[in-house]
Order: structure tokens, then C-alpha cells, then sequence
């Protein structure tokens, strides 16, 4: 009991010295300046050092996660929880047979640099101060297991423990090994028989044969040029055989899977790793899952928790939306007290609810009004996230009564779904130099809802949202780039940098702040608004990455 308690204790007082909270404060400005350029968009929960390394605990739209940083600024992995009961049934399944009556103690997922995202595991033996055994299973196809790492005293339960029963079984071995030499009257005996048995068999048929000669039933055996028919009729399945375009196998065309709109899925290894990371955050198990590529972004069609999902992903692995088909229940609260207000007698016919990466959600809902429910017109109208009415789309065009275009398409009907698009273009970008707006959308073809402006120093700037939050573009009038500004969270703000506005700038509070890239001076600064708490007075700061204030 004495070395059980001492042992309890001496685990205990390790995992105190192994895992040691932190205050932001005691954090050093190359590590939070690593975690805030690795995931500039998480919350930070909490920090801890790991031995010489430290932990940030974040959240990442609802899950948990952490992320490992070494002392001089490197990322080392990140790992989000995983409940067990999301596990896939493979990696349930060889858990079960490989450790049974073991538990699983860690399950999350793992990112590392230039590594697919994979599942890791730690499993042991129900107790205290039992070891673990580490797994890792891949995201994707069957979830293979890639690596398994046993403590050294492991010991296999799979691991057969019958070796005691050869020994007697050698022991009856020898035991019988005099019993065939009382009988060996019986190996003369096998000689014996090959050599009557040879003979015999071709004497019995030569005497058998003369029996049915004088039967003259030969004029029976001249229906042997009967079977020459019947090797005709063989050769009739021949054609049968033909019938080996068992094109039923080439229905691997059958993977030429295409969408609603006619675009064809693309192979799996076809869609970068960067892609597929991203996927796992934002949908878990997809099922019934395929890729597409539509308009250089690439497109997740799959089935989430039952639900009709489309996420949509850059080439660069940014998440940019995500669309959701709804059922008529989900018409609720705001949205329904507004169809039952204006249009009385309404029927559903579909809805979809998109959310965004700039916040801006937004649920499309699809129906008839009662007017129109036997011509099958359709009214549409957009809610924002709280279900106040953004706009609404009346049903201008009587389905399959317009005039076809060039090549076969109904033009008025693509006027019509194009009037549906959620994506709306800023009206100010009519306002600035052609150049300027033709640059950024070089730069950024699939960037939409941009609000442009004009700053002190005759620059424009293309103010948009991304995954990471609020960016501007800074164009000058030859249209060259000359900045771009990624929007932090102010928690994580580095705390030189608000030790430096304490100390400086008494009476003023930090209101937003950017992680800066000037192009041509090939410069990274941070840029702080602050603004006077009594004359509502701002101000711009410049500091360098080690938070030291800079002129600028």
C-alpha cells in the first residue's frame, strides 16, 4: 500500500512539472506570434508548457483542440479532440480485436507540417499508471492503420501461451513410435498391392471389351458422328461468349459520376491534401462523398448528418462556404412569421441555408405562392442569420416559355437563376480605375462582396472577408499591389505590444489590429488602431514582430 501510495504521487507530482499552466503574459512573443500566424481565426483558452515546449488551448468553431509550439517559434502539431463515438467502426473494430479490454484514453486528430491530418489514438489497460499504446489510422478510404508504437513491457493478448502442450504430445509420439514395429506386417502388405492391382485392371477390361463385340451394337456406336452435331452446338454458346462484352466490367465509366448541374466528380488523388485537411474540419464522417471542381474552387458534395451539404474550398485549402439543403420544419421563428404574413397559403418547395466564411450566412427559402402554385412559379427569399428578410426574388419568368439561345439553352431561364445568385458584387467597385479592380481580381478571381475605398495616400483599398477574417487589399493607381492586412483577434494581441500601449499611451484602448505585408520594402509589421476612451481620438501604432514600436 505504501509503494502503491509513493508511486501515485511521484505520477501525480510528474504530470504537475510536465504540464504547467501559463499566463499569456509568461508566453514568449515568438510562440503566440506563431500560433496567431498558424490560426489567426481561433480562440485561445489557455496555455501550458510540456517540458521545454508549449501548449496553446484553443477552440476552432466548437472544437477543442491543441496546438504544440517549441520555445525558439516553431509549430511542431496540432491536435483536435475526437469523441469515441465519432470514431469510424474500422478503427472501432481493430481496437476491439487487437487490445480487448483495453481503453481508449486519447482519440483525436493530428496535423503536422508536410503530413496528412490523421487519427491518433492512445489505448491501455484499465488502471493506474498503465502505459499506452500509441496508433495512428489515415482520414480517408478505409482508415488503414499507419503507425502502432507499443511500451516496451507490452505484452500481446493476441499472443498464443500454448507452448507447455507440444511437449507431451512428443512424449505420445514416442510412446506409439514402438507400436509400428509390431506392425510391420503391414508395410509388406503395401508393396503387395501395386503389383496385383496393375495387372488386374487391364486383364478385366480386355475381357470385358469381347463381351460387347459379338452384341454387334456397333451400328449403335456410328451415331458417333452424332457428337460432331453436337460439337456444332457447342460452338453455338461460342457466340455466346461473344457476348463477352461483359461491358458490365467496363462500368468503371460508372465512377463518371456527375451532380445536378452536370459536373463530372473528380478521382480522389486528384484533389490536394490541403483540400481534404480542410474538409475534416469543418464536416467529420461525410458520407457518400465526392469532389467537383467548379469554377477553380472545389467542391465537397456529400451527405452530412443525413443532410444534402456542399462545401465549397480554394486550391489553397481556405474555406470560403458552406451550403446546406434544409427541410420545411427548419422554416422557422422570423422566416415563417414573414411568409405567413405576406404570403398566405404559401407552399414550401426547398430550402438551403449557407454559411460563410466573412459571417455573412444567409438561408435561401424556395416556394409557391397560392397564386402561382399551379403554373409552378417560384418565389424566393433570402434571410440573414438572425432570419431577418434580406431581399426577395418574385417569379418574373414562367418556366420553359423562353426563347433558346445559340446553343439550345433557355435564355431567359439563365437569366433567372442568375438573378438568384447569393453572391453579390460591391456596387462601389464601378467608382475605381479599371486596372485597379482588374488586378485584385487576378489576384483574387473568387473573392466576392468587396467594398472598396480610397485612403489618405491615394491608394485604393479592397476591403473582403475570408476563413481568416477581415483582409484588405492596398492597390495603388499603376495597379501594383502594394500591401495586404489579415485582421488578429485581440486576445491574441502580443502582450509586449500592450505592455508598449500601457506604458505609452495611458487612456487609450486597442480597437483593432493587422498583420501588415509591405510588398516592396518586404516589411512585416503589426498595425494597431487605438482610440482615446474619453475624445474618442485615434490613432495608428507600428511595431515590429517582437511587439517594439517602429516609425512608419
Amino acid at each position: 500500500m505504501l509503494l502503491l501510495f509513493v508511486l501515485q504521487v511521484v505520477i501525480f507530482s510528474n504530470n504537475i512539472l510536465s504540464a504547467q499552466k501559463l499566463k499569456p503574459s509568461e508566453v514568449p512573443a515568438d510562440v503566440t506570434q506563431t500560433l496567431e500566424f498558424q490560426y489567426p481565426y481561433v480562440k485561445v483558452t489557455g496555455w501550458m508548457k510540456d517540458g521545454s515546449n508549449y501548449v496553446a488551448n484553443i477552440k476552432d468553431e466548437g472544437s477543442a483542440g491543441k496546438v504544440y509550439i517549441s520555445s525558439n517559434g516553431t509549430w511542431l502539431r496540432t491536435t483536435f479532440n475526437v469523441p469515441q463515438t465519432e470514431l469510424p467502426t474500422t478503427i472501432w473494430d481493430y481496437v476491439r480485436t487487437n487490445y480487448p479490454d483495453f481503453i481508449i484514453a486519447v482519440s483525436c486528430l493530428e496535423e503536422k507540417e508536410n503530413e496528412k491530418t490523421r487519427y491518433y489514438l492512445e489505448v491501455k489497460p484499465d488502471g493506474v499508471g498503465q502505459q499506452a499504446s500509441v496508433l495512428t489510422f489515415s482520414t480517408t478510404g478505409k482508415n488503414e492503420l499507419i503507425s502502432r508504437k507499443d511500451p516496451d513491457n507490452f505484452k500481446d493478448p493476441l499472443a498464443p501461451v500454448e507452448k507447455p502442450a507440444p511437449k507431451p504430445v512428443a512424449a505420445k509420439e514416442k510412446e506409439t513410435k514402438p507400436a509400428p514395429a509390431n506392425s510391420s506386417s503391414t508395410k509388406p502388405a503395401t508393396p503387395a498391392k501395386p503389383a496385383q492391382t496393375k495387372p488386374a485392371t487391364p486383364a478385366k477390361p480386355v475381357a470385358e471389351k469381347p463381351a460387347p463385340k459379338p452384341e454387334n451394337k456397333k451400328p449403335e456406336a456410328k451415331p458417333e458422328p452424332k457428337p460432331k452435331p453436337v460439337a456444332a452446338k457447342v460452338e453455338e454458346p461460342k457466340p455466346q461468349k461473344e457476348a463477352k462484352p461483359e461491358k458490365p466490367k467496363k462500368e468503371k465509366p460508372e465512377p463518371v459520376i456527375t451532380d445536378e448541374q452536370g459536373n463530372v466528380a473528380l478521382k480522389p488523388n486528384v484533389v490536394p491534401d490541403i483540400v481534404k485537411k480542410s474538409l475534416t474540419k469543418k464536416i467529420m464522417h461525410p458520407e457518400e462523398l465526392n469532389w467537383y471542381l467548379i469554377d477553380s474552387m472545389y467542391v465537397a458534395k456529400c451527405l452530412n448528418t443525413g443532410k444534402k451539404t456542399a462545401c465549397y474550398i480554394t486550391p489553397q485549402g481556405m474555406w470560403e462556404k458552406t451550403l446546406t439543403a434544409l427541410t420545411e420544419e427548419s422554416v422557422t421563428g422570423p422566416m415563417l412569421k414573414h411568409l405567413n404574413d405576406y404570403y398566405k397559403g404559401w407552399r414550401f418547395k426547398s430550402a438551403m441555408k449557407e454559411q460563410r466564411a466573412d459571417k455573412n450566412d444567409k438561408t435561401m427559402v424556395e416556394f409557391y405562392e397560392k397564386a402561382n402554385y399551379k403554373s409552378k412559379l417560384v418565389t424566393t427569399a433570402l434571410f440573414d442569420k438572425t432570419g431577418k428578410l434580406i431581399r426577395t426574388i418574385d417569379p418574373d419568368y414562367e418556366l420553359g416559355g423562353g426563347k433558346a439561345s445559340g446553343n439550345g439553352e433557355d435564355e431567359d431561364l439563365i437569366k433567372y437563376y442568375e438573378k438568384m445568385n447569393m453572391s453579390l458584387e460591391s456596387d462601389d467597385a464601378h467608382s475605381i480605375p479599371e486596372n485597379v479592380v482588374a488586378v485584385f481580381k487576378l489576384k483574387y478571381p473568387k473573392v466576392a462582396n468587396v467594398e472598396w475605398k480610397e485612403d489618405d495616400d491615394m491608394n485604393y483599398q479592397a476591403v473582403y472577408y475570408s476563413a481568416r477574417g477581415k483582409e484588405i487589399c492596398v492597390i495603388n493607381n499603376y495597379g501594383e499591389i502594394v500591401e495586404t492586412m489579415v485582421m488578429g483577434k485581440l486576445d491574441n494581441l502580443s502582450s509586449t505590444i500592450q505592455d508598449n500601449i500601457k506604458k505609452d499611451h495611458k487612456g487609450f484602448k486597442v480597437v483593432e489590429y493587422y498583420s501588415v505585408k509591405k510588398i516592396a520594402e518586404k516589411l512585416n509589421l503589426y498595425k494597431v488602431l487605438i482610440q482615446n476612451k474619453k475624445t474618442g481620438e485615434e490613432d495608428v501604432l507600428w511595431f515590429n514582430l517582437s511587439g517594439r514600436p517602429v516609425e512608419y
